[in-house]
Formats: C-alpha cells, structure tokens, sequence
C-alpha cells in the first residue's frame, strides 16, 4: 500500500485534547484538505517506503514549523515536497504559509492555482484566500476594492453556506451575524464546526479590517471567539497575532 495512502486512516481522526504539540500539529485542520488528496494519492507502488517516510518527515516538520512561527523553514520544507507523493496534500498550508509571511502576491498566485482543483474543499477554501489577500493588499480607492471584490464573488460557485455567507459579507450582502449563524449549522461534529468557526473568525476580521477599516470591530470579533476556536486550524496563527497587534494599539482603559 502506497505510504500516503496508508497516512490518510491516522490522519482523519481529529484530537479533542493534544496529547503532544506535534501530534497536535499534524491532525489540525489542514487535514481537512490533506485527507482527501492522500486517500486519492495513486503514486507508484513501487515508491521505497524510504522515501515515502522521508516525504511524511519533511510534511510533518512544515507544518510544525508553521505553527511555532517559523515560517521561512516552513517555506523550504514545503518546497522540498514538490514531485512528491505529499506534494498536493502541502499545497494549502504552503499556500497560507506564503501568507504569513507577508508574501501576499506569492500567497495569491498559489491560491489561484489551488482554485484549479478537482477538490472542492480546497477550491472553495482558496476563493476565501483570494478575497482575503485582495482585500489585504488593496491599494486602490474603496470603490475600486468593492467592485474588484463584486467581479471575484459572483463569478465563482460558493459551498457550503457559511462560506457562501462569507462571500456575500465581502460584498455587503450579508451580515457578520448571519455568517456566525451558518457556522452553527454545520452539522454535530464539535471538531468540524470549530474549525468553521475558525475560518469565519478569521475572514470576517479580515473583511472589517481590510474592507471596512474598523479595527476596533475586528478586535471585539476576534477577542469574542478567541476562546471558542480550534487552537490548530491554519487560520488560527493569524488570529493571535492580529489580537496581540491590535490590543497594543486599542486605547487602555483607566
């Protein structure tokens, strides 16, 4: 059996509590994504289990690296998986990895080739990336930003609902309310919809950060959830660090 495919049985099975940080790290949410390229990961079954385990070594440590903020040693790692069986299952992370490194163009230009995926998960996760990293790196007047955001959200397909939400939010045809409301409907599974949580967490501070300006909005939303999100999905580094920027710069109370 193909070593990859042979991950994926581990890799589905999410943890409620860490048993230890890298164990943590490697079943957080980019798993969601890894999943389902390595159950469909068809390499040669003729691969040297040698060089299957190196792969799953050098996947495991990106995403360590990632999540301990050490994100130009994240970046090597990633690029060392390329033509490898772990090349698609690195795409996302690599991709966020490029984010959090204020590699924005580089991020975007990634995520606009993920957007080209067979898998809807990860196609659907990149155009929230792609309106994130516009609005991010937006130069231009508001109007401009508005319109450019309108082109991107009505020309691509949108599921499930809270990320169709998240869309429309970007666009002012939805509220940051109803977003979190969609985010309640996604089915039982605790683990799943903190992660979704997580992700509406994240692009909704995003959007009143980067479309509408108000940080003080963004630090109530972020510091609201703080405490109700999946300590390792991918979006989660980010969050941190936004709360930390933002609560030095909030006014202090006397």
């Amino acid at each position: 059996m193909n070593q990859a495919s042979h991950e994926s049985s581990s890799l589905r099975i999410k943890f409620g509590c860490v048993r230890t940080l890298f164990t943590a790290l490697l079943i957080s949410s980019c798993t969601l994504f890894c999943q389902d390229v390595l159950a469909s990961n068809t390499a040669n079954e003729n691969t040297p289990g040698s060089i299957a385990t190196d792969s799953k070594a050098v996947f495991e440590r990106a995403v360590d690296d990632y999540f301990s903020g050490r994100y130009g040693e994240a970046k090597k790692a990633f690029g060392q998986l390329h033509e490898t069986d772990y090349a698609d299952a690195s795409t996302v992370p690599a991709a966020v990895n490029l984010a959090a490194m204020g590699k924005y163009t580089s991020s975007l230009k990634a995520f606009g080739r993920i957007k080209k995926s067979t898998n809807v998960r990860e196609k659907q996760y990149a155009q929230l990336w792609e309106l994130w990293l516009t609005a991010k790196q937006w130069r231009g007047s508001n109007k401009e930003l508005n319109k450019k955001l309108e082109r991107l959200v009505s020309s691509q397909d949108w599921q499930p609902s809270y990320m169709q939400s998240i869309a429309k939010l970007y666009v002012g045809q939805e509220t940051i309310e109803n977003v979190f409301n969609s985010v309640s409907t996604q089915g039982s599974d605790e683990t799943l919809r903190k992660d979704a949580l997580t992700e509406a967490t994240f692009f909704a501070g995003g959007y009143l950060q980067n479309v509408k300006h108000d940080n003080a909005a963004a630090l109530r939303l972020f510091n609201d959830n703080l405490n109700k999100l999946n300590s390792v999905s991918l979006e989660r580094p980010f969050i941190d660090r936004e709360c930390a920027s933002l609560n030095k710069l909030a006014p202090q109370s006397k």
